[in-house]
């Protein structure tokens, strides 16, 4: 995964695209790489996460990651993703 991959994640079948704007390794000591993503049309997801963080008392930004595992995300080609789902028009 590299800066400006197009990434998708199923979020509790929300679909969230987005763009990676930086990749860092080994970020918490783990050895894997970590993915600063610029999510588009996010409102929904976020609307969520706060929802949950205030339901559990917690601080309103608590369950919105800063940076993403990147095994929690895929990159797609952008593409061939938006030639295929123009096909179901």
């Amino acid at each position: 995964m590299k800066v400006n991959d197009v990434v998708f994640q199923n979020y509790a079948g929300t679909h969230r695209y987005g763009k990676v704007e930086e990749v860092k390794e080994n970020f918490k000591g783990d050895g894997w790489l970590w993915a600063k993503i610029h999510w588009v049309d996010d409102e929904k997801y976020i609307a969520a996460q706060k929802w949950k963080a205030k339901m559990r008392n917690e601080d309103e930004d608590h369950f919105i990651p800063k940076y993403y595992r990147c095994d929690d995300v895929q990159k797609i080609d952008l593409n061939k993703t938006l030639q295929t789902l123009i096909k179901l028009q």
